[in-house]
This record gives C-alpha cells, sequence and structure tokens, in this order.
C-alpha cells in the first residue's frame, strides 16, 4: 500500500503552523480581589510597565473594556455579573502597549480565572442612523493643527507655562455631568467618530453614521439627561443621595443634536456585532 502523502504532508504544514502561532499574550502575575469596602467610582487603568490596576469594577465593564464592546453590544451572563465589584493587580514582563493590557491580555484573564466562554454574532436589532436635519448641519470643522493626536503609549507633552492654553487632544474628550445637566465634547473627529460616541451615551444603542459628511469636526452638545438615566449615572459615579428631579425644561439629547448640530438620529432596525457569554464562574483563586 503506497504511503498517503497527501496526509503527511497536510500534518506537516498543520505542525509548522502551530510552531509558527505566537503565544498569547498574558499577565505573568495577577490577584483578583471582590471588593468589600464599598463606594460607587471605578477605575480601570493601564500603567506604564505593563501593569494593569482595576479598582471596584463590575465584571461586565470588565468584559466590555477586554473586548473593546459596549454595553448594548453584550449579552447573557448571570446576575452577579453586574453586582460583584473586583480589585484587580497585574503585571506583565516587559513593555507592553497600554491598548494590549486592557484588551487582549485582560481578555486571556478573564478566560483564565473567570472560566469565560464567549462567542460573537451579528443580531438585527433597534439601532438609530445619524443624518443631516432639514436645515443644514452646524458643525464646526476642526481647524488644522488645532488638535493633538493622542498616543497612550507616549509621554504627555509639557504642561504649558503660565499663561498659556493646556494642548487639547483630538477625539473624545469627555462626557460632563452636573446633576441632570450633560455635555458632550470632542476635538478633530469624524461623523464615524460622534456616532460611536454617541452610541456609548444614555441612548445605550448602536448609531450608524448616515450623514455623508466628510473631514473631522469640533462637537460640543449640551443637553439635560432623562430621569431614569440621571438617576443610573449618579448612582455610578457620586456617593449619597440620588440627584433632585431633572428640569423637563432643557433639550433632551434627540432635540439637542437637532438643534445644536443640525444633525438627526432616526430609528431604524440594522446590524449589531454582539457578545454573547456561554459561560462564567466566580473567579479562581489567587
Amino acid at each position: 500500500m503506497p504511503f498517503p502523502w497527501k496526509v503527511w504532508v497536510t500534518a506537516g504544514w498543520a505542525a509548522l503552523a502551530v510552531a509558527q502561532t505566537p503565544p498569547r499574550p498574558h499577565f505573568d502575575v495577577a490577584a483578583i480581589k471582590l471588593h468589600i469596602t464599598g463606594g460607587n467610582l471605578v477605575r480601570v487603568q493601564p500603567q506604564p510597565g505593563g501593569r494593569l490596576i482595576v479598582e471596584n469594577a463590575p465584571l461586565r465593564s470588565l468584559i466590555e473594556t477586554a473586548y473593546g464592546i459596549q454595553d448594548y453590544q453584550l449579552s447573557d451572563g448571570p446576575r452577579w455579573l453586574l453586582s460583584d465589584r473586583y480589585d484587580i493587580q497585574a503585571k506583565a514582563e516587559g513593555i507592553v502597549p497600554a491598548k494590549q493590557t486592557a484588551g487582549p491580555m485582560l481578555q486571556a484573564l478573564l478566560e483564565d480565572r473567570f472560566r469565560l466562554k464567549v462567542h460573537r454574532e451579528i443580531r438585527q436589532l433597534p439601532v438609530y442612523e445619524l443624518a443631516i436635519s432639514r436645515r443644514g448641519a452646524k458643525l464646526p470643522r476642526a481647524r488644522p493643527g488645532g488638535c493633538l493626536t493622542y498616543n497612550p503609549d507616549l509621554p504627555l507633552p509639557p504642561m504649558p507655562a503660565p499663561g498659556q492654553r493646556a494642548p487639547v487632544f483630538c477625539g473624545f474628550r469627555g462626557f460632563g455631568f452636573d446633576g441632570p445637566n450633560r455635555t458632550l465634547e470632542m476635538a478633530g473627529v469624524t461623523m464615524a467618530e460622534l456616532a460611536a460616541s454617541l452610541s456609548a451615551g444614555e441612548l445605550r444603542t448602536r448609531i450608524i453614521d448616515k450623514t455623508g459628511l466628510a473631514g473631522t469636526f469640533d462637537v460640543h452638545l449640551k443637553w439635560i439627561a432623562d430621569p431614569v438615566s440621571a438617576t443610573a449615572v449618579h448612582a455610578q459615579v457620586v456617593p449619597g443621595p440620588p440627584p433632585p428631579p431633572v428640569d423637563t425644561n432643557g433639550p433632551s439629547l434627540l432635540s439637542a443634536i437637532q438643534e445644536q448640530l443640525g444633525l438627526k438620529l432616526e430609528p431604524a432596525k440594522g446590524p449589531v456585532d454582539v457578545l454573547v457569554i456561554d459561560h462564567l464562574e466566580s473567579p479562581s483563586a489567587n
């Protein structure tokens, strides 16, 4: 009987592929503890030297950070996914980019210590389409050189001298929270980046850019949060009693987008990338 050379060649290539596959990045040392001291402030912070510091973080937030998804993209899981909070101190050898420690390396940690198993699928879900309103867009175009590109793995520029303005970094600059008052600040962003930032806010829905606007823009948006959202966010970031009743005379987020940016959000259905939790356990001992 002749030797099955095709089987030998196939097996040889498979062995070579395994040999050439680089090892999955992981933390060399990691301590995980259940957070028991109370409080609402959450910290998930990559640090220089391949370190990751986590304080008071719900496991749901850690999964969203590790896999680069928003809250509305995570499906299934046990009830304690949001109620149990964790402190983590993890360290990798050598110089590791921040995106690595809070991304693939955090994934590996969750899969190892929490026995997390997930799969991705595309679902047709309610979405919003970001379009230009009837009166036209009002966003100012970003000035050339008006902001600096931020790289988390490079040192920040030196502090400005007294009387000089601090540098403005391109991209998302932050959500502002003052009771029910909300602000969104962005510099030098595309419409797709604006849509992504709005998706991560109180709407908790994917927003698809349908404006057709090219180039980059500066964004300043002010609105009044709906009562449910204002109470939920307040509980996460501010200890103590709930905020005062919302002043319903201010613009809602949907109204502010139309009045201040000259854009609109239209309800639709569209594809949403969803991460489904198949299995999860309480963390193994350190």
